[in-house]
């Protein structure tokens, strides 16, 4: 009777989803690459080692996990986390899979339409690939993004919030499917990249349905159920009044791949990102690189105010200045265990040259390289934002990847750092929805917000532009009471 009234809930409240049910890859994430490209080149390499491993036990997992069903990522799972689920074991759990693979795809359509078409590897190559008898199927269908790497890593993300002791296990499942992708010959390497930010994006948009909500609500209570387990919510530690300490977060280190080994081919197409990065130093986007140097909460606020649609600071939001506080340290913490275990260098270490920003040189050289704590921190509060305000959530990841980016063009991080970064961002994304003081917080966060979306606010190139009453009076400071102003041109809320 339960799992009926839920699923009842789910479709009254989910049926009525929000203007734009999927988010628009195609406003915050680059396409598919240029094939005179170094990603190109990263890419190819990627589908020749995916050949190489068809013939063993990766390539047999790759084979099934090609097109799969709800039962499939389900069965998948269980094996990760050691409890059957299922529509029988888990009904709850279950529906939340069915009906969340069905946005996993209503995203892949959207994101095809959205970038130009990218021929498969075993059409680009004319060679045939793990699975011939489907060949015909795809060939025509751009492979950017991967549907395999989006279900793995949505469902990842889920799982993480229901079944958080098992957080690591999850996490590496979620992302195995992005690699067997590759080695079937269906998809590239930036075909699997770009889907799992596209997965983290929609998990996101998700929880902007009251319906979808409920669901995992209900899922995290029938896993404690049939798992014997009974999670407890950290408080916040007295120390540093953070959600989590660094050792409840995901480990990076279990559920991520190691950086490519200096000698390797894939280094290569780091060491290329780094040059290319040098050369856009002297650009505006150059500029910008150097200005994200700083990583402050205050200064992180700043440069998301634009996309969310109105000022963000300790004086205009005083509770969502509060969440972030309590949560500032966790995107650069989660990836901590995994700089200290791989201790890879960074790439002005490495190679004896300058950065964009020298001032930050000597605090920073002794810290490993992989993950980036900046790109995880960025992607991390960009989600966060976009959960507040949906509407502006391709605005808000679109700086979130710019901000990560800029570590590569400043010199202080490879690609290959950035790009595992984002993920870490994702997974304490998830994480975060564990604990009751983080949830407390956000709807007091909402409350803060509620009626104050409606106008967007505050382009780039109006940010800085005095502001005026709507009377024309002109306001010295930052308005001492809430309400709609005048900023440069535009209507602003503040």
């Amino acid at each position: 009777m339960r799992f009926l009234v839920s699923l009842v809930i789910a479709v009254l409240c989910c049926d009525n989803l929000h203007a734009q049910a999927v988010p628009d890859a195609g406003r915050f994430l680059p396409g598919p690459p240029a094939e005179t490209s170094v990603e190109y080149i990263k890419d190819y390499l990627q589908y020749a080692w995916g050949k190489t491993m068809r013939g063993t036990e990766l390539g047999t997992l790759a084979k099934n996990d090609f097109n799969a069903t709800a039962p499939y990522y389900l069965d998948a799972f269980s094996k990760a986390i050691g409890v059957t689920l299922s529509s029988a074991e888990t009904p709850y759990i279950a529906e939340l899979f069915e009906y969340c693979m069905e946005y996993g795809n209503k995203s892949i359509k959207q994101a095809k339409s959205s970038f130009s078409f990218f021929r498969r590897p075993y059409v680009r190559f004319d060679e045939e690939s793990l699975i011939p008898e489907q060949e015909g199927d795809y060939t025509y269908e751009s492979s950017f993004p991967s549907r395999e790497a989006l279900m793995g890593w949505m469902y990842a993300l889920l799982l993480t919030e229901i079944c958080p002791e098992k957080q690591d296990q999850i996490l590496s499942c979620g992302y195995q499917f992005g690699q067997a992708s590759v080695v079937t010959g269906y998809h590239w390497d930036s075909d699997v990249q770009a889907a799992r930010l596209l997965a983290s994006a929609l998990v996101v948009r998700l929880h902007d349905h009251t319906g979808v909500n409920s669901m995992i609500n209900s899922a995290k209570s029938e896993y404690e159920k049939v798992s014997g387990v009974a999670y407890v919510s950290p408080a916040l530690t007295e120390e540093t009044h953070q959600y989590y300490s660094n050792d409840q977060l995901p480990d990076a280190v279990n559920y991520l791949p190691a950086p490519p080994d200096t000698v390797s081919a894939l280094a290569t197409t780091d060491l290329n990102k780094f040059i290319e990065g040098k050369n856009i130093r002297p650009t505006d986007e150059g500029q910008t690189a150097i200005d994200d140097v700083n990583n402050d909460l205050d200064y992180l606020l700043k440069i998301f105010s634009s996309g969310f649609g109105r000022t963000l600071s300790a004086t205009t939001t005083p509770e969502l200045y509060k969440l972030c506080e309590n949560m500032y340290y966790l995107g650069d913490g989660a990836t901590r265990s995994c700089k200290n275990y791989y201790k890879r260098p960074r790439p002005y270490k490495q190679l004896n040259e300058a950065t964009a920003y020298p001032p930050a040189e000597n605090i920073e050289k002794n810290i490993g390289s992989y993950p980036s704590g900046h790109a995880s921190t960025g992607w991390l509060y960009a989600l966060l934002l976009s959960e507040l305000n949906p509407d502006a959530e391709e605005d808000l990841l679109a700086r979130a990847y710019q901000y990560g980016q800029g570590r590569v063009i400043t010199g202080y991080h490879w690609q290959s750092d950035v790009e595992a970064g984002r993920l870490v961002g994702s997974a304490v994304y998830a994480r975060l929805h564990n604990s009751e003081e983080f949830l407390k917080q956000f709807d007091r966060v909402k409350k803060e917000l509620d009626g104050t979306l409606g106008v967007r606010s505050v382009s780039i190139d109006t940010e800085d532009a005095d502001v005026y009453t709507l009377g024309g009076v002109k306001v010295t400071g930052e308005p001492t009471q809430k309400g709609v102003y005048i900023q440069g041109d535009k209507k602003v809320i503040r």
